[in-house]
Protein backbone atom coordinates (compact mmCIF):
# COMPACT_ATOMS: atom_id res chain seq x y z
CA UNK A 1 0.00 0.00 0.00
CA UNK A 2 2.04 2.99 -1.49
CA UNK A 3 1.17 6.52 -0.05
CA UNK A 4 -0.74 5.05 3.01
CA UNK A 5 -0.80 7.83 5.56
CA UNK A 6 -3.07 9.21 8.37
CA UNK A 7 -5.87 10.66 7.08
CA UNK A 8 -6.35 14.77 7.63
CA UNK A 9 -9.54 13.57 8.73
CA UNK A 10 -8.78 11.49 11.85
CA UNK A 11 -9.21 13.39 15.10
CA UNK A 12 -7.61 11.55 18.51
CA UNK A 13 -9.35 12.69 21.38
CA UNK A 14 -6.96 11.39 24.50
CA UNK A 15 -9.26 9.95 27.36
CA UNK A 16 -9.06 10.97 30.74
CA UNK A 17 -11.41 8.36 32.46
CA UNK A 18 -8.66 6.03 30.72
CA UNK A 19 -5.05 6.80 30.32
CA UNK A 20 -3.26 6.28 27.87
CA UNK A 21 -6.22 5.41 25.61
CA UNK A 22 -7.66 7.43 22.86
CA UNK A 23 -11.21 7.77 21.49
CA UNK A 24 -10.69 8.16 17.01
CA UNK A 25 -13.03 10.01 15.61
CA UNK A 26 -12.81 10.52 11.52
CA UNK A 27 -14.58 13.43 10.27
CA UNK A 28 -16.14 11.87 7.05
CA UNK A 29 -16.63 8.39 7.93
CA UNK A 30 -17.95 8.81 10.97
CA UNK A 31 -16.17 5.82 12.68
CA UNK A 32 -15.61 5.51 16.57
CA UNK A 33 -12.71 3.28 18.16
CA UNK A 34 -10.67 3.35 21.23
CA UNK A 35 -6.79 2.85 20.68
CA UNK A 36 -3.59 2.61 22.61
CA UNK A 37 -0.60 5.71 22.54
CA UNK A 38 1.69 3.36 21.25
CA UNK A 39 -0.94 2.66 18.29
CA UNK A 40 -1.76 6.39 17.42
CA UNK A 41 1.59 7.48 17.35
CA UNK A 42 2.70 4.56 14.94
CA UNK A 43 0.72 5.62 12.63
CA UNK A 44 1.46 9.31 12.68
CA UNK A 45 4.62 8.19 12.19
CA UNK A 46 4.55 5.31 9.18
CA UNK A 47 1.53 2.78 9.36
CA UNK A 48 3.48 0.39 7.78
CA UNK A 49 6.57 -0.16 9.54
CA UNK A 50 6.47 -1.09 13.16
CA UNK A 51 4.08 -3.70 15.07
CA UNK A 52 0.45 -3.18 13.47
CA UNK A 53 -0.71 -6.78 11.64
CA UNK A 54 -2.22 -6.55 8.32
CA UNK A 55 -5.34 -7.20 9.40
CA UNK A 56 -4.95 -4.61 11.94
CA UNK A 57 -4.47 -1.34 9.08
CA UNK A 58 -6.68 -2.99 7.07
CA UNK A 59 -9.67 -2.00 9.69
CA UNK A 60 -8.05 1.40 9.81
CA UNK A 61 -7.76 1.53 6.38
CA UNK A 62 -11.43 0.70 6.23
CA UNK A 63 -12.66 2.82 9.14
CA UNK A 64 -11.09 5.88 7.09
CA UNK A 65 -8.09 6.64 10.03
CA UNK A 66 -5.71 5.39 7.27
CA UNK A 67 -6.12 6.56 3.40
CA UNK A 68 -3.67 6.34 0.10
CA UNK A 69 -5.77 9.75 -0.83
CA UNK A 70 -3.26 12.73 -0.92
CA UNK A 71 -4.12 16.13 1.00
CA UNK A 72 -5.98 17.31 -2.53
CA UNK A 73 -7.73 13.77 -2.95
CA UNK A 74 -9.12 14.03 0.21
CA UNK A 75 -10.22 17.55 0.28
CA UNK A 76 -11.99 16.93 -2.80
CA UNK A 77 -13.62 14.15 -1.97
CA UNK A 78 -15.02 15.71 1.19
CA UNK A 79 -16.39 18.61 -0.73
CA UNK A 80 -18.38 15.76 -3.16
CA UNK A 81 -19.42 14.54 0.14
CA UNK A 82 -20.94 17.86 1.56
CA UNK A 83 -22.96 18.22 -1.87
CA UNK A 84 -24.78 15.12 -1.81
CA UNK A 85 -25.31 15.18 1.76
CA UNK A 86 -26.90 18.48 1.68
CA UNK A 87 -29.65 17.24 -1.25
CA UNK A 88 -30.07 14.54 1.22
CA UNK A 89 -30.73 17.00 3.65
CA UNK A 90 -33.11 19.26 1.50
CA UNK A 91 -34.69 15.79 -0.05
CA UNK A 92 -35.23 13.27 2.20
CA UNK A 93 -35.03 14.48 5.67
CA UNK A 94 -38.30 15.14 7.65
CA UNK A 95 -39.19 19.01 7.82
CA UNK A 96 -39.89 20.56 11.19
CA UNK A 97 -42.75 22.76 12.13
CA UNK A 98 -42.89 25.39 14.98
CA UNK A 99 -46.17 27.36 16.15
CA UNK A 100 -44.82 31.00 18.39
CA UNK A 101 -48.25 31.24 19.88
CA UNK A 102 -47.37 34.32 21.41
CA UNK A 103 -44.43 36.78 22.09
CA UNK A 104 -45.98 37.44 25.55
CA UNK A 105 -44.77 35.94 28.78
CA UNK A 106 -45.30 36.13 32.39
CA UNK A 107 -41.73 35.92 33.25
CA UNK A 108 -38.98 38.84 33.69
CA UNK A 109 -35.48 36.55 32.71
CA UNK A 110 -32.66 38.84 32.48
CA UNK A 111 -31.40 37.00 29.56
CA UNK A 112 -34.31 36.75 27.02
CA UNK A 113 -33.65 37.91 23.92
CA UNK A 114 -37.18 38.38 22.91
CA UNK A 115 -37.53 41.17 25.37
CA UNK A 116 -35.80 44.21 23.17
CA UNK A 117 -37.55 42.80 19.91
CA UNK A 118 -41.24 43.33 21.95
CA UNK A 119 -40.43 46.28 23.81
CA UNK A 120 -39.18 48.19 20.51
CA UNK A 121 -41.08 47.87 16.94
CA UNK A 122 -43.57 45.31 18.16
CA UNK A 123 -44.29 47.23 21.31
CA UNK A 124 -47.56 48.14 20.46
CA UNK A 125 -49.08 45.60 18.38
CA UNK A 126 -51.03 42.29 19.28
CA UNK A 127 -48.71 39.30 20.38
CA UNK A 128 -50.83 36.67 20.30
CA UNK A 129 -51.79 34.03 17.59
CA UNK A 130 -55.41 34.33 16.28
CA UNK A 131 -57.64 31.44 15.46
CA UNK A 132 -57.75 32.66 12.05
CA UNK A 133 -53.70 32.70 11.69
CA UNK A 134 -53.24 29.12 13.53
CA UNK A 135 -55.56 27.41 10.98
CA UNK A 136 -53.69 29.15 8.18
CA UNK A 137 -50.83 27.62 9.79
CA UNK A 138 -52.05 23.94 9.64
CA UNK A 139 -53.31 24.88 5.82
CA UNK A 140 -49.77 25.93 4.71
CA UNK A 141 -47.40 22.75 5.78
CA UNK A 142 -48.88 20.74 3.38
CA UNK A 143 -48.30 23.06 0.58
CA UNK A 144 -44.88 23.46 2.05
CA UNK A 145 -44.30 19.50 2.24
CA UNK A 146 -46.85 17.63 0.24
CA UNK A 147 -45.60 14.59 1.37
CA UNK A 148 -46.53 13.50 4.26
CA UNK A 149 -43.77 11.20 5.10
CA UNK A 150 -41.58 13.91 4.76
CA UNK A 151 -43.09 16.03 7.81
CA UNK A 152 -42.37 15.51 11.13
CA UNK A 153 -45.54 15.10 12.99
CA UNK A 154 -44.62 16.64 16.39
CA UNK A 155 -45.01 19.92 16.36
CA UNK A 156 -43.47 22.52 18.88
CA UNK A 157 -44.76 24.86 20.63
CA UNK A 158 -42.75 28.10 21.35
CA UNK A 159 -43.31 31.72 22.74
CA UNK A 160 -42.99 33.92 24.46
CA UNK A 161 -44.26 31.93 26.74
CA UNK A 162 -46.69 29.59 25.18
CA UNK A 163 -48.93 27.80 27.85
CA UNK A 164 -49.97 30.92 29.65
CA UNK A 165 -53.21 30.79 31.48
CA UNK A 166 -54.72 33.47 29.73
CA UNK A 167 -54.44 31.60 26.51
CA UNK A 168 -55.43 28.40 27.61
CA UNK A 169 -58.73 28.09 24.98
CA UNK A 170 -56.45 29.16 21.81
CA UNK A 171 -54.07 26.78 22.71
CA UNK A 172 -56.38 24.13 23.49
CA UNK A 173 -58.12 24.92 19.53
CA UNK A 174 -54.58 24.57 18.01
CA UNK A 175 -53.91 21.24 19.95
CA UNK A 176 -57.63 20.12 18.89
CA UNK A 177 -56.98 20.96 15.30
CA UNK A 178 -53.67 19.08 15.35
CA UNK A 179 -54.60 16.34 16.69
CA UNK A 180 -57.55 15.53 13.68
CA UNK A 181 -54.63 16.07 11.68
CA UNK A 182 -52.69 13.58 13.31
CA UNK A 183 -50.08 16.00 14.88
CA UNK A 184 -48.86 15.60 18.03
CA UNK A 185 -47.00 18.35 20.21
CA UNK A 186 -44.34 19.78 22.46
CA UNK A 187 -43.83 22.57 23.82
CA UNK A 188 -40.79 25.17 25.63
CA UNK A 189 -42.47 26.28 28.30
CA UNK A 190 -40.96 28.26 31.90
CA UNK A 191 -43.53 25.92 33.46
CA UNK A 192 -45.09 27.85 35.86
CA UNK A 193 -49.01 27.44 34.30
CA UNK A 194 -48.76 23.89 33.64
CA UNK A 195 -51.80 22.69 35.77
CA UNK A 196 -54.23 24.91 33.75
CA UNK A 197 -52.98 22.60 30.53
CA UNK A 198 -53.65 19.56 32.77
CA UNK A 199 -56.14 17.72 30.31
CA UNK A 200 -53.57 18.66 27.24
CA UNK A 201 -50.34 17.34 28.71
CA UNK A 202 -49.93 13.64 27.73
CA UNK A 203 -52.81 11.75 26.26
CA UNK A 204 -51.69 12.47 22.71
CA UNK A 205 -51.40 15.81 22.84
CA UNK A 206 -49.00 17.82 23.75
CA UNK A 207 -46.26 15.22 24.78
CA UNK A 208 -43.31 16.48 26.50
CA UNK A 209 -42.27 19.93 27.83
CA UNK A 210 -38.87 21.72 28.36
CA UNK A 211 -38.48 23.54 31.16
CA UNK A 212 -35.87 26.19 32.02
CA UNK A 213 -34.51 25.72 35.82
CA UNK A 214 -31.22 27.78 36.61
CA UNK A 215 -30.59 26.76 39.69
CA UNK A 216 -31.42 25.97 43.28
CA UNK A 217 -34.21 28.14 44.50
CA UNK A 218 -32.30 31.38 45.73
CA UNK A 219 -29.96 31.25 42.53
CA UNK A 220 -33.12 30.34 40.34
CA UNK A 221 -35.65 33.10 41.97
CA UNK A 222 -33.27 35.18 41.08
CA UNK A 223 -33.12 34.77 37.43
CA UNK A 224 -36.59 33.37 36.50
CA UNK A 225 -38.79 36.02 38.40
CA UNK A 226 -42.59 36.27 37.40
CA UNK A 227 -43.60 39.79 36.61
CA UNK A 228 -46.05 40.17 39.29
CA UNK A 229 -45.82 37.12 41.88
CA UNK A 230 -41.63 36.87 41.89
CA UNK A 231 -40.40 33.32 42.83
CA UNK A 232 -40.96 31.51 40.77
CA UNK A 233 -39.01 27.60 41.65
CA UNK A 234 -41.21 25.78 43.91
CA UNK A 235 -44.39 26.08 42.05
CA UNK A 236 -42.07 24.82 38.61
CA UNK A 237 -40.79 21.95 40.76
CA UNK A 238 -44.22 20.94 42.24
CA UNK A 239 -45.64 21.13 38.65
CA UNK A 240 -42.52 19.02 37.40
CA UNK A 241 -43.24 16.18 39.11
CA UNK A 242 -46.85 16.11 39.59
CA UNK A 243 -46.84 16.11 35.31
CA UNK A 244 -43.60 13.21 35.55
CA UNK A 245 -45.84 10.94 37.35
CA UNK A 246 -48.66 11.21 34.94
CA UNK A 247 -46.34 10.25 31.92
CA UNK A 248 -45.28 13.75 30.46
CA UNK A 249 -41.75 13.86 28.95
CA UNK A 250 -40.04 16.87 30.86
CA UNK A 251 -36.86 17.83 29.85
CA UNK A 252 -35.18 20.34 31.65
CA UNK A 253 -32.53 22.60 30.47
CA UNK A 254 -30.08 25.41 32.98
CA UNK A 255 -28.79 28.46 31.28
CA UNK A 256 -25.84 28.69 32.33
CA UNK A 257 -23.29 31.99 32.65
CA UNK A 258 -21.22 32.55 35.65
CA UNK A 259 -23.42 33.80 38.06
CA UNK A 260 -24.45 30.25 38.38
CA UNK A 261 -22.34 28.08 37.06
CA UNK A 262 -21.75 26.53 40.50
CA UNK A 263 -25.06 25.41 40.90
CA UNK A 264 -24.81 22.45 38.55
CA UNK A 265 -23.22 19.97 41.26
CA UNK A 266 -26.05 21.54 43.66
CA UNK A 267 -29.18 21.18 41.25
CA UNK A 268 -27.60 17.94 40.27
CA UNK A 269 -28.32 16.97 43.96
CA UNK A 270 -31.19 18.23 44.42
CA UNK A 271 -32.81 16.62 41.76
CA UNK A 272 -31.53 13.05 43.43
CA UNK A 273 -32.08 13.98 46.51
CA UNK A 274 -36.20 13.91 44.91
CA UNK A 275 -36.02 11.33 42.98
CA UNK A 276 -36.78 13.33 39.73
CA UNK A 277 -33.62 10.63 37.63
CA UNK A 278 -36.08 7.88 38.73
CA UNK A 279 -38.70 8.95 35.92
CA UNK A 280 -37.34 7.43 32.81
CA UNK A 281 -39.01 10.58 30.94
CA UNK A 282 -36.62 13.06 32.80
CA UNK A 283 -33.21 14.52 31.36
CA UNK A 284 -31.39 17.61 32.12
CA UNK A 285 -28.81 19.33 29.99
CA UNK A 286 -26.98 22.50 30.56
CA UNK A 287 -26.88 24.94 28.35
CA UNK A 288 -24.08 27.87 27.98
CA UNK A 289 -25.70 31.36 27.23
CA UNK A 290 -22.49 33.62 27.96
CA UNK A 291 -19.72 35.37 25.23
CA UNK A 292 -19.96 37.67 22.83
CA UNK A 293 -21.45 35.14 20.61
CA UNK A 294 -24.91 34.57 22.24
CA UNK A 295 -28.30 36.06 22.14
CA UNK A 296 -29.00 38.02 24.91
CA UNK A 297 -29.98 41.73 25.02
CA UNK A 298 -27.73 44.30 25.90
CA UNK A 299 -29.10 44.88 28.79
CA UNK A 300 -27.52 41.81 30.19
CA UNK A 301 -24.24 41.97 28.30
CA UNK A 302 -23.42 45.41 29.63
CA UNK A 303 -24.65 44.48 33.51
CA UNK A 304 -25.47 41.05 33.83
CA UNK A 305 -22.57 38.37 31.84
CA UNK A 306 -19.45 38.26 33.31
CA UNK A 307 -16.46 37.36 31.51
CA UNK A 308 -16.83 33.52 31.37
CA UNK A 309 -15.46 31.90 28.34
CA UNK A 310 -16.90 28.69 26.73
CA UNK A 311 -13.53 27.06 27.28
CA UNK A 312 -13.82 28.14 31.10
CA UNK A 313 -17.42 26.51 31.27
CA UNK A 314 -16.81 23.15 30.01
CA UNK A 315 -13.52 23.04 32.20
CA UNK A 316 -15.56 23.91 35.43
CA UNK A 317 -18.06 21.07 34.03
CA UNK A 318 -15.31 18.73 34.02
CA UNK A 319 -14.76 18.99 37.88
CA UNK A 320 -18.49 17.72 38.92
CA UNK A 321 -19.54 14.62 38.81
CA UNK A 322 -22.80 15.48 38.04
CA UNK A 323 -25.16 13.27 35.77
CA UNK A 324 -26.15 16.74 34.02
CA UNK A 325 -25.49 16.58 29.98
CA UNK A 326 -24.24 19.86 28.04
CA UNK A 327 -24.11 20.11 24.03
CA UNK A 328 -27.37 18.11 23.81
CA UNK A 329 -27.56 17.84 19.94
CA UNK A 330 -23.18 16.70 20.04
CA UNK A 331 -23.76 14.56 23.07
CA UNK A 332 -26.92 12.48 21.69
CA UNK A 333 -25.04 11.83 18.38
CA UNK A 334 -21.88 10.72 20.62
CA UNK A 335 -24.67 8.73 22.58
CA UNK A 336 -26.10 6.82 20.51
CA UNK A 337 -22.92 5.89 18.11
CA UNK A 338 -21.84 4.63 20.95
CA UNK A 339 -24.36 2.88 22.59
CA UNK A 340 -25.55 1.10 19.43
CA UNK A 341 -22.08 0.61 17.97
CA UNK A 342 -22.90 2.96 14.85
CA UNK A 343 -20.84 5.54 13.26
CA UNK A 344 -21.95 9.32 13.78
CA UNK A 345 -24.10 11.13 11.91
CA UNK A 346 -22.89 13.20 9.53
CA UNK A 347 -24.17 16.52 8.05
CA UNK A 348 -22.85 19.74 6.20
CA UNK A 349 -25.48 21.56 8.12
CA UNK A 350 -25.58 22.32 11.35
CA UNK A 351 -29.29 22.22 12.50
CA UNK A 352 -31.98 21.75 10.18
CA UNK A 353 -32.51 25.95 9.80
CA UNK A 354 -30.50 25.13 7.10
CA UNK A 355 -32.64 23.24 5.36
CA UNK A 356 -35.60 21.83 6.74
CA UNK A 357 -37.05 24.08 9.85
CA UNK A 358 -40.33 26.35 9.47
CA UNK A 359 -41.05 28.76 12.35
CA UNK A 360 -44.59 30.46 12.08
CA UNK A 361 -45.19 33.72 14.42
CA UNK A 362 -48.46 35.41 15.82
CA UNK A 363 -47.46 38.30 12.78
CA UNK A 364 -47.90 35.92 9.91
CA UNK A 365 -44.34 35.36 9.22
CA UNK A 366 -42.32 32.59 8.93
CA UNK A 367 -38.54 31.77 9.99
CA UNK A 368 -36.17 28.98 9.35
CA UNK A 369 -34.12 29.51 13.38
CA UNK A 370 -35.57 30.47 16.42
CA UNK A 371 -32.81 32.89 17.01
CA UNK A 372 -34.19 34.75 14.32
CA UNK A 373 -37.28 35.42 14.88
CA UNK A 374 -38.50 39.25 14.88
CA UNK A 375 -36.19 40.16 12.52
CA UNK A 376 -37.01 41.60 9.15
CA UNK A 377 -34.29 40.66 7.36
CA UNK A 378 -34.64 36.64 8.15
CA UNK A 379 -38.20 36.19 7.31
CA UNK A 380 -38.14 33.67 4.45
CA UNK A 381 -41.99 34.04 3.96
CA UNK A 382 -45.64 35.30 5.38
CA UNK A 383 -48.78 33.26 5.95
CA UNK A 384 -51.30 35.91 6.36
CA UNK A 385 -53.41 34.68 3.68
CA UNK A 386 -51.65 32.24 1.71
CA UNK A 387 -47.92 31.24 1.56
CA UNK A 388 -45.67 33.67 -0.17
CA UNK A 389 -41.82 33.54 -0.15
CA UNK A 390 -39.11 36.06 0.12
CA UNK A 391 -36.67 33.84 -2.21
CA UNK A 392 -33.87 35.89 -1.05
CA UNK A 393 -34.11 35.61 2.41
CA UNK A 394 -35.11 31.98 2.29
CA UNK A 395 -32.00 31.07 -0.28
CA UNK A 396 -29.89 32.64 2.48
CA UNK A 397 -31.10 30.55 4.72
CA UNK A 398 -31.48 27.15 2.49
CA UNK A 399 -29.52 27.06 -0.23
CA UNK A 400 -25.85 27.81 0.49
CA UNK A 401 -23.61 25.35 -0.74
CA UNK A 402 -21.67 24.37 2.27
CA UNK A 403 -18.74 22.33 0.25
CA UNK A 404 -17.97 24.80 -1.73
CA UNK A 405 -16.79 27.10 1.18
CA UNK A 406 -12.94 26.65 1.09
CA UNK A 407 -12.11 27.12 4.80
CA UNK A 408 -14.44 24.96 5.81
CA UNK A 409 -13.50 22.06 3.23
CA UNK A 410 -9.99 21.91 4.47
CA UNK A 411 -11.74 21.56 8.30
CA UNK A 412 -11.66 18.20 9.81
CA UNK A 413 -14.71 18.96 11.62
CA UNK A 414 -16.90 20.23 9.00
CA UNK A 415 -19.22 17.40 8.75
CA UNK A 416 -19.21 16.79 12.52
CA UNK A 417 -20.02 20.94 13.45
CA UNK A 418 -21.56 21.85 10.08
CA UNK A 419 -20.03 24.71 9.66
CA UNK A 420 -21.30 25.36 12.95
CA UNK A 421 -24.58 27.93 13.90
CA UNK A 422 -25.28 30.51 10.64
CA UNK A 423 -27.10 32.65 12.90
CA UNK A 424 -23.92 33.11 15.41
CA UNK A 425 -21.54 32.61 12.61
CA UNK A 426 -23.21 35.72 11.16
CA UNK A 427 -22.01 37.75 14.76
CA UNK A 428 -18.41 35.90 14.20
CA UNK A 429 -18.10 37.77 10.66
CA UNK A 430 -18.18 40.97 12.48
CA UNK A 431 -16.30 40.01 15.72
CA UNK A 432 -13.20 37.97 14.10
CA UNK A 433 -14.39 34.86 15.90
CA UNK A 434 -14.34 31.60 14.10
CA UNK A 435 -15.57 27.85 15.02
CA UNK A 436 -17.40 28.82 18.02
CA UNK A 437 -14.30 26.59 20.35
CA UNK A 438 -15.80 23.53 18.44
CA UNK A 439 -12.86 21.33 18.77
CA UNK A 440 -12.70 21.71 22.52
CA UNK A 441 -16.55 20.92 23.01
CA UNK A 442 -16.16 18.00 20.76
CA UNK A 443 -13.72 16.81 22.70
CA UNK A 444 -15.43 17.63 25.91
CA UNK A 445 -18.49 15.83 24.97
CA UNK A 446 -16.88 13.00 23.96
CA UNK A 447 -15.41 12.40 26.81
CA UNK A 448 -18.75 12.90 28.64
CA UNK A 449 -20.35 9.99 26.62
CA UNK A 450 -17.32 8.03 27.25
CA UNK A 451 -17.58 7.94 31.19
CA UNK A 452 -20.96 8.26 30.95
CA UNK A 453 -21.20 4.79 28.60
CA UNK A 454 -18.05 3.62 30.81
CA UNK A 455 -16.48 2.80 27.45
CA UNK A 456 -17.42 1.27 24.34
Amino acid sequence: MNGLRLSDYTIPVELESNKGKFMLIHGYTGALDVIGRDVLEQIRKNPLEGSLSSNAIDRLLKRGYLTTKDKEEEQMYVERFCKILSKRNKLLLKKNFTLVVTYNCNFNCPYCFEKELMGGKYKNVGKTISKKLSTNFFDTIPIIEPNKYLRNNVISLFGGEPLLEENIDLVKYIVDQGKERGYVFTATTNGYDLPVYENLLGNKLIQGVQITIDGCQSVHDSRRMHSIYGGTFNKIIRNIKYFLSKGVFVRVRINIDEDNIDELDKLDSYFKENKLYDFERFSVYAAYISGDLNFNPRSYQVSKRKCITQRYFLEKLKKYSTGITFEQQLYSNFYNAIKNSKVLNLSPSHCNARFGSYIFDPFGNIYSCLEAIGTTDDVIGTYYNELRWNKENKDKWFNQEIGLDEECKKCKYILLCGRGCYAKNRMADKKGEKCDDFPIRLRSVARKVYSDLKGF
